[in-house]
């Protein structure tokens, strides 16, 4: 009975604690598929329509128009590096992104929001511009 109980208890704290990080790593798992430019992985947490503005080219595009967008980006600008600067992860419906990367040619500024939605979160808005940083140099 004993025995019973602390494997209960075991399995349920681990399912807890398991909950919680897979949630906030939402980001650090967006931070991979920038960093390895798969656009097909990021373009499967998009929401069924986003807003893109890359480089002050903005829209609202459907999953598949931005899917293509982020392709066609991610061809010309190969990411080197990718760092994440800030994250906003204490709103449970909510979840904010900023990422540096750096490519062969130019560095950038990622800005992805996600929202909620069912069990996870999905992107709402990415905004990939020049690093204002690289500009002043």
């Amino acid at each position: 009975m004993r025995t019973k109980f602390l494997l209960i208890f075991v399995t349920l704290l681990f399912s807890i604690s398991r909950s919680g990080a897979q949630q906030s790593d939402v980001i650090d798992v967006l931070a991979k598929y920038f960093s390895a430019a798969d656009a097909s992985k990021i373009s499967s947490m998009f929401s069924s329509t986003l807003e893109l503005d890359i480089i002050s080219e903005e829209d609202l595009y459907s999953k598949a128009q931005a899917e293509q967008i982020l392709r066609d980006f991610f061809s010309k600008n190969k990411p080197v590096s990718v760092k994440i600067v800030h994250r906003l992860n204490s709103n449970p419906s909510f979840k904010l992104a900023v990422f540096a990367m750096g490519t062969s040619k130019e560095k950038f500024r990622v800005t992805i929001s996600l929202n909620s939605h069912d069990d996870g979160f999905l992107i709402k808005q990415i905004r990939i511009e020049y690093d204002k940083q690289q500009q002043l140099q």
